[in-house]
Protein backbone atom coordinates (compact mmCIF):
# COMPACT_ATOMS: atom_id res chain seq x y z
CA UNK A 1 0.00 0.00 0.00
CA UNK A 2 1.70 3.20 -0.79
CA UNK A 3 1.51 6.38 1.38
CA UNK A 4 1.88 9.92 1.13
CA UNK A 5 5.70 10.32 1.48
CA UNK A 6 5.97 7.25 -0.94
CA UNK A 7 4.25 9.09 -3.85
CA UNK A 8 6.71 12.37 -3.25
CA UNK A 9 9.54 9.73 -3.55
CA UNK A 10 8.95 8.88 -6.65
CA UNK A 11 9.54 11.76 -9.15
CA UNK A 12 12.77 11.89 -7.08
CA UNK A 13 13.21 7.53 -8.36
CA UNK A 14 11.97 8.67 -11.80
CA UNK A 15 14.70 11.36 -13.19
CA UNK A 16 18.01 11.87 -11.14
CA UNK A 17 19.55 11.00 -14.21
CA UNK A 18 17.91 13.96 -16.06
CA UNK A 19 19.49 16.61 -12.89
CA UNK A 20 22.89 15.26 -12.81
CA UNK A 21 22.87 15.67 -17.14
CA UNK A 22 21.55 19.27 -16.04
CA UNK A 23 24.17 19.71 -13.76
CA UNK A 24 27.26 18.74 -15.50
CA UNK A 25 25.88 21.08 -18.77
CA UNK A 26 25.78 23.84 -16.58
CA UNK A 27 29.05 23.38 -14.47
CA UNK A 28 30.92 22.46 -17.94
CA UNK A 29 29.90 25.78 -18.96
CA UNK A 30 30.86 27.74 -16.30
CA UNK A 31 33.98 26.42 -16.36
CA UNK A 32 34.22 26.75 -20.10
CA UNK A 33 33.23 30.42 -19.68
CA UNK A 34 35.36 31.66 -17.08
CA UNK A 35 38.69 29.50 -18.26
CA UNK A 36 41.31 31.14 -20.38
CA UNK A 37 43.35 27.70 -20.74
CA UNK A 38 44.23 25.24 -19.09
CA UNK A 39 47.92 26.57 -19.21
CA UNK A 40 46.77 29.56 -17.25
CA UNK A 41 44.98 27.57 -14.29
CA UNK A 42 47.75 25.01 -13.68
CA UNK A 43 50.11 27.83 -13.32
CA UNK A 44 48.30 29.18 -10.60
CA UNK A 45 47.85 25.85 -8.54
CA UNK A 46 50.07 26.00 -5.41
CA UNK A 47 49.10 23.16 -3.08
CA UNK A 48 49.42 23.99 0.36
CA UNK A 49 48.45 20.92 2.90
CA UNK A 50 48.35 22.41 5.70
CA UNK A 51 45.48 24.63 4.40
CA UNK A 52 43.81 21.33 3.33
CA UNK A 53 43.68 20.03 7.36
CA UNK A 54 42.43 22.98 8.05
CA UNK A 55 39.67 23.11 5.19
CA UNK A 56 38.80 19.60 6.41
CA UNK A 57 38.60 21.05 10.14
CA UNK A 58 35.88 23.92 8.87
CA UNK A 59 34.00 21.52 6.85
CA UNK A 60 33.93 19.75 10.19
CA UNK A 61 32.50 22.44 12.30
CA UNK A 62 30.10 23.54 10.15
CA UNK A 63 29.09 19.42 10.47
CA UNK A 64 28.88 19.61 13.52
CA UNK A 65 27.07 22.88 14.02
CA UNK A 66 24.34 22.13 11.42
CA UNK A 67 23.68 18.68 12.83
CA UNK A 68 23.53 20.34 16.46
CA UNK A 69 20.81 22.75 15.25
CA UNK A 70 19.03 20.05 13.41
CA UNK A 71 18.83 17.85 16.58
CA UNK A 72 17.82 21.11 18.32
CA UNK A 73 14.90 21.77 16.06
CA UNK A 74 13.58 18.30 15.65
CA UNK A 75 13.10 17.90 19.35
CA UNK A 76 11.84 21.34 20.45
CA UNK A 77 8.76 20.03 17.74
CA UNK A 78 8.76 16.96 19.16
CA UNK A 79 10.45 14.65 17.37
CA UNK A 80 11.54 11.19 18.89
CA UNK A 81 15.35 12.13 20.84
CA UNK A 82 18.15 10.12 19.28
CA UNK A 83 22.06 10.45 20.05
CA UNK A 84 23.78 13.73 18.49
CA UNK A 85 25.96 11.01 16.53
CA UNK A 86 22.56 9.67 14.55
CA UNK A 87 22.29 13.51 13.42
CA UNK A 88 25.84 14.18 12.46
CA UNK A 89 26.29 10.84 10.53
CA UNK A 90 22.85 11.07 8.63
CA UNK A 91 23.96 14.95 8.05
CA UNK A 92 26.75 14.01 6.02
CA UNK A 93 25.35 10.95 4.70
CA UNK A 94 23.08 12.63 2.90
CA UNK A 95 25.53 15.56 1.85
CA UNK A 96 27.37 12.83 0.11
CA UNK A 97 24.26 11.61 -1.51
CA UNK A 98 23.09 14.56 -2.30
CA UNK A 99 25.55 15.19 -4.89
CA UNK A 100 24.89 12.46 -7.05
CA UNK A 101 20.83 13.08 -6.33
CA UNK A 102 19.49 16.10 -5.27
CA UNK A 103 20.44 18.29 -2.59
CA UNK A 104 16.66 19.13 -2.06
CA UNK A 105 15.54 15.49 -2.49
CA UNK A 106 17.85 14.54 0.36
CA UNK A 107 17.14 17.86 2.56
CA UNK A 108 13.58 17.00 2.52
CA UNK A 109 13.14 13.17 2.01
CA UNK A 110 16.40 11.86 2.73
CA UNK A 111 17.08 12.62 5.82
CA UNK A 112 13.72 11.91 7.38
CA UNK A 113 14.18 8.18 5.90
CA UNK A 114 17.42 7.70 7.51
CA UNK A 115 15.95 9.31 10.62
CA UNK A 116 13.16 6.33 10.49
CA UNK A 117 16.13 3.85 9.58
CA UNK A 118 17.61 4.73 13.45
CA UNK A 119 14.34 4.77 15.34
CA UNK A 120 12.26 8.05 15.00
CA UNK A 121 8.76 7.41 15.18
CA UNK A 122 7.89 10.54 13.21
CA UNK A 123 6.81 10.32 9.80
CA UNK A 124 8.63 12.26 7.17
CA UNK A 125 6.42 15.29 6.95
CA UNK A 126 7.34 16.47 9.94
CA UNK A 127 11.50 15.97 9.17
CA UNK A 128 10.95 18.31 5.70
CA UNK A 129 8.96 20.66 7.42
CA UNK A 130 12.76 21.43 9.67
CA UNK A 131 14.43 21.26 6.35
CA UNK A 132 12.23 23.96 5.10
CA UNK A 133 12.90 25.61 8.03
CA UNK A 134 16.63 25.21 7.84
CA UNK A 135 16.29 26.37 4.17
CA UNK A 136 14.70 29.43 5.25
CA UNK A 137 17.40 30.76 7.85
CA UNK A 138 20.42 29.42 5.71
CA UNK A 139 18.67 32.05 2.71
CA UNK A 140 17.70 34.48 4.76
CA UNK A 141 21.03 35.12 6.17
CA UNK A 142 22.92 35.61 2.96
CA UNK A 143 20.35 37.62 1.35
CA UNK A 144 20.87 39.92 4.28
CA UNK A 145 24.50 40.13 4.02
CA UNK A 146 23.88 41.11 0.40
CA UNK A 147 23.78 44.19 1.44
CA UNK A 148 27.37 43.82 3.23
CA UNK A 149 28.61 42.90 0.38
CA UNK A 150 28.00 45.59 -1.67
CA UNK A 151 28.68 48.05 0.71
CA UNK A 152 32.11 46.13 0.58
CA UNK A 153 32.93 46.56 -2.53
CA UNK A 154 32.51 50.20 -2.89
CA UNK A 155 35.62 52.39 -2.95
CA UNK A 156 34.73 54.58 0.04
CA UNK A 157 33.99 52.06 2.34
CA UNK A 158 36.62 51.64 5.15
CA UNK A 159 37.22 48.75 7.50
CA UNK A 160 36.23 49.62 10.32
CA UNK A 161 32.19 50.75 8.38
CA UNK A 162 32.04 47.06 7.18
CA UNK A 163 32.51 45.27 10.17
CA UNK A 164 30.60 47.00 11.90
CA UNK A 165 27.74 46.54 9.41
CA UNK A 166 28.74 42.93 8.90
CA UNK A 167 28.00 42.77 12.95
CA UNK A 168 25.04 44.71 12.88
CA UNK A 169 23.62 42.50 10.17
CA UNK A 170 24.44 38.96 12.35
CA UNK A 171 22.64 40.62 14.85
CA UNK A 172 19.52 41.25 13.41
CA UNK A 173 19.23 38.07 11.69
CA UNK A 174 19.94 36.81 15.42
CA UNK A 175 17.10 38.47 16.86
CA UNK A 176 14.64 37.67 13.89
CA UNK A 177 15.66 33.80 13.67
CA UNK A 178 15.26 33.59 17.44
CA UNK A 179 11.64 35.01 17.70
CA UNK A 180 10.30 33.13 14.72
CA UNK A 181 11.28 29.79 15.14
CA UNK A 182 7.72 29.29 16.89
CA UNK A 183 5.66 30.83 14.62
CA UNK A 184 7.47 29.26 11.24
CA UNK A 185 7.30 25.81 12.57
CA UNK A 186 3.54 25.84 13.52
CA UNK A 187 3.10 27.58 9.84
CA UNK A 188 5.41 24.87 7.72
CA UNK A 189 3.59 22.32 9.76
CA UNK A 190 -0.02 23.55 8.98
CA UNK A 191 0.67 23.97 5.29
CA UNK A 192 1.70 20.65 5.68
CA UNK A 193 -0.92 19.03 7.28
CA UNK A 194 -2.87 21.05 4.55
CA UNK A 195 -1.53 19.82 1.50
CA UNK A 196 -1.12 16.06 2.57
CA UNK A 197 -4.82 16.74 4.16
CA UNK A 198 -3.95 15.27 7.43
CA UNK A 199 -6.16 16.16 10.45
CA UNK A 200 -4.84 17.25 13.56
CA UNK A 201 -2.00 14.45 15.01
CA UNK A 202 0.99 14.62 16.97
CA UNK A 203 2.86 14.75 13.79
CA UNK A 204 1.67 18.29 12.90
CA UNK A 205 1.67 19.80 16.33
CA UNK A 206 4.14 22.05 17.70
CA UNK A 207 5.30 22.53 21.53
CA UNK A 208 5.60 25.36 22.97
CA UNK A 209 9.57 26.27 21.81
CA UNK A 210 11.47 28.33 24.39
CA UNK A 211 13.16 31.34 24.09
CA UNK A 212 16.18 29.98 25.00
CA UNK A 213 16.03 26.73 22.57
CA UNK A 214 14.96 29.21 19.58
CA UNK A 215 17.82 31.26 20.69
CA UNK A 216 19.95 28.39 20.18
CA UNK A 217 18.93 27.48 17.01
CA UNK A 218 19.91 31.08 15.69
CA UNK A 219 23.20 31.03 16.75
CA UNK A 220 23.75 27.83 15.00
CA UNK A 221 22.68 29.48 12.06
CA UNK A 222 25.08 32.28 12.29
CA UNK A 223 28.20 29.82 13.11
CA UNK A 224 27.26 27.73 10.48
CA UNK A 225 27.37 30.89 8.49
CA UNK A 226 30.83 31.55 9.71
CA UNK A 227 32.17 28.28 8.99
CA UNK A 228 31.31 27.93 5.79
CA UNK A 229 33.10 31.02 5.04
CA UNK A 230 36.10 29.35 6.85
CA UNK A 231 35.67 26.63 4.80
CA UNK A 232 35.68 27.85 1.50
CA UNK A 233 38.39 30.46 1.97
CA UNK A 234 40.55 27.97 3.66
CA UNK A 235 40.13 25.60 -0.02
CA UNK A 236 40.55 28.82 -1.54
CA UNK A 237 44.20 29.02 -0.25
CA UNK A 238 44.77 25.49 -0.16
CA UNK A 239 45.01 25.03 -4.25
CA UNK A 240 46.44 28.74 -4.61
CA UNK A 241 44.02 30.79 -5.29
CA UNK A 242 44.80 34.24 -3.08
CA UNK A 243 41.83 35.59 -1.96
CA UNK A 244 41.54 37.59 1.37
CA UNK A 245 38.92 36.39 4.29
CA UNK A 246 36.99 39.97 3.48
CA UNK A 247 37.28 38.84 -0.43
CA UNK A 248 35.64 35.74 0.48
CA UNK A 249 32.94 36.77 3.29
CA UNK A 250 32.17 39.09 0.53
CA UNK A 251 31.36 36.43 -2.32
CA UNK A 252 29.82 33.74 0.16
CA UNK A 253 26.23 35.64 -0.15
CA UNK A 254 25.90 35.20 -3.43
CA UNK A 255 27.11 31.72 -3.93
CA UNK A 256 25.22 30.41 -0.94
CA UNK A 257 22.22 31.65 -2.36
CA UNK A 258 22.88 30.00 -5.21
CA UNK A 259 23.47 26.48 -3.64
CA UNK A 260 20.17 26.72 -2.05
CA UNK A 261 18.21 26.37 -5.27
CA UNK A 262 19.51 22.51 -5.33
CA UNK A 263 17.87 20.96 -8.28
CA UNK A 264 20.88 19.51 -9.26
CA UNK A 265 22.64 17.19 -7.61
CA UNK A 266 24.45 18.80 -5.32
CA UNK A 267 23.73 22.55 -6.68
CA UNK A 268 26.24 21.31 -9.17
CA UNK A 269 26.97 23.88 -11.66
CA UNK A 270 24.67 26.29 -10.05
CA UNK A 271 26.73 27.09 -7.04
CA UNK A 272 29.75 27.14 -9.76
CA UNK A 273 27.45 30.15 -11.58
CA UNK A 274 27.42 31.94 -8.08
CA UNK A 275 30.99 31.36 -7.37
CA UNK A 276 31.68 33.03 -10.23
CA UNK A 277 29.87 35.99 -10.61
CA UNK A 278 30.17 36.63 -6.65
CA UNK A 279 33.92 36.44 -7.81
CA UNK A 280 33.75 38.14 -10.53
CA UNK A 281 32.01 41.16 -9.03
CA UNK A 282 35.45 41.67 -6.49
CA UNK A 283 37.73 41.79 -9.69
CA UNK A 284 39.17 38.32 -9.06
CA UNK A 285 41.03 36.77 -12.03
CA UNK A 286 39.61 34.97 -14.76
CA UNK A 287 42.16 31.92 -14.06
CA UNK A 288 41.66 31.95 -10.33
CA UNK A 289 37.80 31.71 -10.53
CA UNK A 290 38.10 28.68 -12.77
CA UNK A 291 40.66 26.71 -10.08
CA UNK A 292 38.69 27.97 -6.93
CA UNK A 293 35.19 26.47 -8.91
CA UNK A 294 36.93 23.59 -9.42
CA UNK A 295 38.79 23.09 -6.38
CA UNK A 296 35.84 23.64 -3.96
CA UNK A 297 33.80 20.94 -5.78
CA UNK A 298 36.38 18.38 -5.38
CA UNK A 299 37.66 19.06 -2.48
CA UNK A 300 34.43 19.89 -0.22
CA UNK A 301 33.35 16.12 -1.45
CA UNK A 302 36.00 14.72 -0.71
CA UNK A 303 35.40 15.70 2.75
CA UNK A 304 31.92 15.22 2.81
CA UNK A 305 32.85 11.24 2.09
CA UNK A 306 35.28 11.51 4.54
CA UNK A 307 33.03 12.54 7.44
CA UNK A 308 30.68 10.12 6.36
CA UNK A 309 33.23 7.36 6.77
CA UNK A 310 34.38 8.12 9.85
CA UNK A 311 30.83 8.74 11.33
CA UNK A 312 29.31 5.52 10.44
CA UNK A 313 30.71 3.47 12.77
CA UNK A 314 29.19 5.68 15.09
CA UNK A 315 25.79 5.95 13.76
CA UNK A 316 25.51 2.43 13.50
CA UNK A 317 26.34 1.45 17.11
CA UNK A 318 23.52 4.16 18.02
CA UNK A 319 21.11 2.44 15.73
CA UNK A 320 21.98 -1.28 17.48
CA UNK A 321 21.52 0.17 21.19
CA UNK A 322 18.04 1.15 20.14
Amino acid sequence: MNTGEDSEQAPAKKTPWLRLVLGLAVFAGVIAYWLPSWGEVWARVEFVPGYFALGLAATTAASLVTAARWQCMVEAMGGTPLPYRVYLHTLVLTKVLGQVSSTLVMDTLGRGVLLQQAGSTRGVGHTMTQAVLERLFDVVLPAMMLAWTFLYIQPTTDGATSLALFGGIALVFLLLAGKSLLPLSRIALAVYGRLKRVEATRDNEVPPIPGSVANKVAVYSLLRYLTVIAQFWLVANAVGVGLSLPDMTAATPLAQLASAIGITPGALGIQEAGWGGALALLGTPAAAIALFVLSQRVVISGNFLLLTLVTRPFATAANTSQ
